[in-house]
């Protein structure tokens, strides 16, 4: 619970289909919460918290971004 008294809570809008579909084509993956979160966070250059690390990492580099991937 520590950790989320740090997080912002950001709503999947309608302004995040076309980059979270655009993504998962590239990485030839559907897992929209995934692509959701990489969107997001490369937005806000943030780290990512995760317990799926190779997922995340995956779409990280599909779409060029370097983050920090914590997983627990």
């Amino acid at each position: 619970m520590f950790a989320l008294r740090g997080c912002k809570i950001v709503q999947f809008g309608k302004e995040a289909v076309s980059p979270v579909g655009i993504l998962l084509a590239l990485a030839h993956t559907s897992d929209v919460v995934d692509g959701f979160v990489v969107v997001t966070a490369a937005r806000q250059h943030a780290a990512i918290v995760t317990s799926d690390g190779d997922d995340i990492g995956h779409l990280l580099d599909a779409v060029g971004v370097r983050l920090p991937v914590l997983t627990p």
